[in-house]
Formats: structure tokens, C-alpha cells, sequence
């Protein structure tokens, strides 16, 4: 198991969390032991989310809201999570920065449930999507989305790499850099620590806004 900075308690409750959602994914996002790692987006930011947006994706049919019974705002008679906010809000900036998806090989480090693997393949035709994760998570996405799940690099090279936040909150992320990130075209990484350190040429971004000032993304 990785150096996850979630340990202990913490940690035991949500992977027991994510095999108690293998069993019934009726209401798992309700889950308040999975809260503290995924489904806890705030409304402040999903707002922040939703104001850069563009419309046409808006206006796309998204499928993440329709399972686990999240909780559900009304953003002008259009009707969202904060969550599937967040991962339309992502999806819109990977269309901008790298254009169609379509085809293409992605890999996300951390995918939690598997809803930003769901909602880029609701739009997208992609090649492959594969997820890193624990094992427990790994069961969990392979009954919520398509993607193919592993508890350790593959060793394939990507088109694309993502993490939100995940990659950041491993502490000895070395071997995922040298095998995953190093080996992908294309990466997106949403950070929350210092402990992702890169040795190629990339560009540092803000997070959106109203996340801690110290929150950034990484883009190469």
C-alpha cells in the first residue's frame, strides 16, 4: 500500500465504506465515511465551477448524478452535484488545454468512485481509461464506470495522465512519477501538497477559485 496521508481510522472506515458500495450503490454517495476523500466538494466551489463552464457542456448529458443518490442543487433549472460539477469543471479544462479525447489513452492516479472517468466517457470515445487505486476503491470503480482498475503502475505509456489531488497525497510517489507520469504525453495533476516534483518542462497553474491559495495544478 502506498504512503497515503489518510491512515488509521480514517482510512479503515472508507475502504470499508467502498466494499459496503460494492454491495449497494443505491445511496453510496451518502456515505458519510466516504465523504472525507470524495462526494465532499462545497457548494462554494462547485458555484465557481459552474461560472466557468461553458454552456454547450452545460447543456451535455451527464450520467454521474444518476447512481448513489448524491445531493442535488439547482444551478438555473439545470440541476448538478457539487461533485459532477467539479468533474464537468476538469473535463472542461482538459477539452480546452488538449482539445478531443477521443482516442485517447488516460490514466487517473486516485480515481475515488470512478466519477471523472464516467464523466469524461460520457462525452468521449476514448481508447483506453485506466485507474490506480486500492484495492477496495478498484472493486468499487470497476462496478460504477468502464475503466480498467490496477493497484500498481501498468508499465503502458499514456496519452494523458490525471490525479485530482491523489497523486499529491502520496508521500512516496516516486515509483508513479517514474511509471506513470514520466511515461505520459499529456498530464493534468491537481495538487494539495508539495510532494509531486516533476523534472521535466511543465506549466503551474491556480486551482479554481475559492480553494486553499496553496492548491495547484501542473499541466504538461
Amino acid at each position: 500500500m502506498p504512503n497515503w496521508i489518510v491512515k488509521g481510522k480514517q482510512l479503515e472506515n472508507y475502504l470499508q465504506a467502498c466494499r459496503d458500495a460494492v454491495k449497494n450503490i443505491t445511496t453510496f454517495k451518502q456515505d458519510e465515511r466516504l465523504h472525507s476523500i470524495f462526494e465532499h466538494c462545497p457548494k462554494r466551489i462547485a458555484d465557481e465551477y459552474y461560472k466557468v463552464i461553458p454552456e454547450e457542456l452545460l447543456n451535455h448529458k451527464w450520467t454521474n448524478d444518476f447512481y448513489g443518490s448524491p445531493v442535488i442543487h439547482n444551478y438555473n433549472g439545470k440541476r448538478f452535484s457539487t461533485s459532477t460539477l467539479q468533474y464537468i469543471g476538469v473535463l472542461s479544462n482538459l477539452i480546452k488545454r488538449f482539445g478531443s479525447l477521443d482516442g485517447k489513452n488516460i490514466i487517473e492516479i486516485g480515481g475515488g468512485y470512478g466519477g471523472q472517468c464516467r464523466t469524461i466517457m460520457d462525452m468521449f470515445n476514448i481508447g483506453c481509461y485506466h485507474i490506480i487505486d486500492l484495492p477496495e476503491v478498484c472493486e468499487l470503480q470497476r462496478k460504477y464506470c468502464k475503466a480498467q482498475t490496477y493497484t500498481k503502475p501498468t508499465g503502458h505509456e499514456y496519452d494523458l495522465v490525471i490525479s485530482n489531488y491523489a497523486l499529491s497525497e502520496i508521500v512516496d510517489n516516486k515509483l508513479y512519477i517514474d511509471e506513470v507520469v514520466n511515461k505520459s504525453k499529456h498530464g493534468y495533476l491537481t495538487c494539495n501538497t508539495d510532494f509531486v516534483k516533476l523534472n521535466f518542462p511543465h506549466e503551474q497553474l491556480p486551482d479554481i477559485t475559492g480553494e486553499r491559495e496553496t492548491n495547484y495544478i501542473l499541466v504538461w
